[in-house]
């Protein structure tokens, strides 16, 4: 149960064990595609520090003047220090993951070819996943 009585979703530990090898390994990224109660969303799963570096630059070239693109882009930065100087990593608090994140990205569940260079969701709204890109297909 949570502080406020609610029931904890189940923890995936096989997800859990996949968000904590992307975060330990900064150049690691895992093709794979996430049920949500938005569609289904697929990309390269990475770890909180990738996806955040790869926001600062999506974020300057979002922004395109470089005073704001400065100062949007820098907000990743200053919030993962922050977070070092509570001593707190974003989650749940028992050391597990609250959120997933993802570069590279398509939304399969709209018309035509919905695409973005980021997302991050709720670890608790993916209710299933499979590993690789919806076009791999299995070698025969």
């Amino acid at each position: 149960m949570s502080e406020s009585g609610a029931a904890l979703p189940p923890i995936d530990a096989h997800l859990e064990i996949l968000l904590r090898l992307v975060d330990a390994q900064p150049e690691a990224a895992l093709k794979i595609c996430l049920t949500t109660p938005g569609g289904i969303v697929a990309g390269n799963l990475v770890g909180s520090r990738t996806w955040a570096d790869r926001w600062e630059h999506v974020v300057s070239a979002a922004t395109g003047a470089e005073d704001a693109a400065d100062h949007m882009a820098h907000l990743a930065h200053t919030v993962r220090s922050a977070l070092k100087e509570a001593d707190a990593e974003p989650g749940t608090g028992d050391g597990l993951h609250g959120f997933i994140h993802l570069v590279d990205v398509t939304f399969l569940s709209v018309p035509g070819t919905a695409t973005a260079p980021l997302w991050r969701g709720r670890l608790g709204d993916v209710s299933g996943w499979a590993l690789g890109a919806p076009a791999d297909r299995p070698a025969s």
